[in-house]
């Protein structure tokens, strides 16, 4: 979490601080901060009205554990381990507190209806990072003149980094997470039959 809010504050510090270095001859010192706040605040608005239109407008059933599309393939998995997501991926922010739902650590492996929830907030969450991080760069369509390239295309840049890291772990958990289901499934159907 100290990670992400540093990439945060310490990448709008950075855009803020080139600014005033390299712009000052075509913007004012607080249209430079002012611009570079608000630019922070819109990719976090535009991030958290992605997350919630996939949350609670899109069907269920396009993110259970039937749904296909979510599953990463060996090539994407192998990718992820080649860029260490094994190491970083503890120190990248969780949100699950506004879902109710942590994603850290998986707490009740032998749970069915457990673990089909923890695939349903995951792909959830997968789909509404690989939005952010894509339909952030909306912000640009707001900003005047050479601001929109001094300002706001650094800020959607640090905001489709800061989604793309938790878009690769959600991805590279959700192929673990349908072998874990796939185990409790069959567990549940050899107990059945005694």
């Amino acid at each position: 979490m100290i990670m992400y809010m540093i990439g945060i504050l310490g990448g709008d510090a950075l855009i803020m601080i080139f600014n005033l270095i390299f712009s000052r001859n075509q913007y004012s010192i607080l249209f430079i901060v002012i611009a570079s706040f608000l630019g922070m605040i819109g990719v976090i608005a535009i991030d958290g009205i992605l997350a919630a239109f996939v949350r609670r407008c899109l069907p269920e059933k396009w993110f259970d554990c039937n749904a296909k599309f979510h599953k990463a393939s060996k090539k994407e998995c192998d990718l992820y381990e080649k860029l260490g997501v094994k190491f970083w991926k503890d120190h990248v922010l969780e949100l699950g507190i506004f879902t109710g739902f942590s994603k850290k650590e998986v707490q009740n492996p032998n749970d069915i209806k457990y673990i089909e929830r923890f695939i349903l907030e995951n792909n959830f969450g997968s789909i509404g990072h690989l939005l952010d991080a894509t339909l952030g760069f909306i912000l640009i369509l707001f900003y005047p003149g050479a601001s929109k390239y001094l300002i706001a295309v650094p800020v959607c840049i640090i905001n489709f980094v800061l989604n793309m890291l938790p878009w690769m772990i959600l991805r590279y958990n959700t192929n673990r997470l349908l072998r874990v289901h796939a185990v409790v499934v069959k567990k549940a159907a050899r107990n059945s039959k005694y």
